[in-house]
């Protein structure tokens, strides 16, 4: 019997969770044999009260090694703890990462690409879907994974628009993540949609476990910490997106808000986030600004020449007049034989896009 399989029974005892089960794994060496210690050693453990031992004692006797290790290869679900080079290395840094993960599709994933996650109200309106979509799509054409929680709303928007962009996403979840106890069960579908595109379905949570008011929040340090950052778009006062956006914050991890009209309360969360500092969305520039040095370069450059493709040929024509080599706004407005505002208007445009850069004194270069 192999030691997940082991790992995977410790971890579905009563009261052991991702803290206790690294500490067993420090006092025995492995999960086998920490299961296969005797009671007596058991009751020497510090920091461990008595009803988890007693827990212990009970669940061992009855688990079922064959009907666990039957439900995870039918569900094709591999297990990736701490000790496995395979966990995530950022989740790794975190204060409070789970022990392991149970895991459908590439566990290589976060290894290869950088993972962004979107979060967002289940009350979503029409302005916050439009946003989700568009953003999602640009971002996983960038390169990015889009990593979100699969719930109603935003979530389902950021999922479903990565696949439609043919991007890779993670959907991390606060429930079993085999297709019997999978929240909400609405979206199985979704689910096998990301996994038939390469993605993945990640939880530490056991199969056979429901989601609840407890799982939810626990799950959305996992987002937070794994992903270089956070973008929240709509979301309420109290809200879950908030406990993911402040988790990323606590990591030091980035954290950018779409801001949304002062009369709805789907934004209320959001608008206070930027007021507290969060970096402000009104595009995916915002967000490439600070996270595109994490792109594969094939992939930056990818980005870059889509953004010339869609450029007016009057964009086109004035980006052309640029090179590595600084160049006075006068020189650019000859060149282009083009009216002084229209030059400016162009270049403001050019700039936003982060195709060129006034580097000072009126001097333009253009961006690689």
């Amino acid at each position: 019997m192999n030691e997940t399989l082991f790992l995977h029974a410790l971890n579905t005892v009563p009261g052991v969770g991702g803290k206790t089960l690294r500490q067993l794994l420090g006092i025995f060496g492995s999960a086998e044999a920490a299961w296969k210690a005797s009671p007596d050693e058991w009751r020497s453990l510090p920091d461990i009260g008595p009803k988890t031992r007693e827990s212990f004692i009970a669940h061992r006797q009855t688990f079922d090694f064959a009907q666990a290790k039957a439900l995870l290869e039918s569900q094709s679900i591999d297990i990736v703890s701490f000790t496995d080079t395979r966990f995530p290395t950022l989740l790794e840094e975190t204060p409070h990462p789970p022990a392991l993960l149970y895991v459908r599709g590439d566990a290589t994933l976060w290894k290869s690409r950088p993972l962004l996650s979107i979060v967002g109200s289940r009350k979503y309106t029409h302005y916050g879907e439009q946003v989700t979509r568009e953003l999602a799509t640009e971002l996983a054409r960038a390169g990015f994974v889009i990593v979100s929680g699969l719930a109603f709303g935003i979530d389902a928007f950021a999922h479903e628009s990565t696949l439609d962009a043919n991007g890779q996403t993670i959907a991390v979840l606060g429930s079993g993540n085999d297709d019997a106890t999978l929240s909400p069960q609405t979206h199985v579908d979704l689910a096998h949609r990301i996994l038939d595109a390469r993605g993945v379905i990640i939880t530490e949570f056991a199969p056979g476990t429901p989601g609840n008011m407890g799982t939810f929040p626990a799950r959305n340090r996992i987002m937070a910490g794994m992903s270089l950052g956070t973008i929240v778009i709509e979301a309420a006062e109290e809200s879950g997106s908030l406990i993911t956006a402040r988790l990323a914050l606590d990591y030091n991890r980035e954290v950018f808000a779409v801001p949304g009209s002062i009369f709805s309360p789907v934004s209320a969360g959001t608008n206070g986030l930027l007021k507290q500092g969060a970096k402000v969305v009104t595009g995916i520039q915002d967000i490439l600004e600070e996270l595109a040095p994490h792109l594969p370069r094939a992939e930056k450059n990818i980005e870059h020449e889509a953004r010339i493709e869609r450029l007016s040929s009057e964009e086109k024509n004035l980006f052309s007049l640029l090179s590595h080599e600084p160049l006075h706004v006068d020189k650019i407005i000859e060149a282009s034989k083009l009216e002084t505002t229209s030059v400016n208007s162009l270049l403001v445009k050019l700039e936003m896009q982060g195709l060129v850069k006034n580097i000072g004194n009126m001097h333009y270069i253009r961006l690689q």
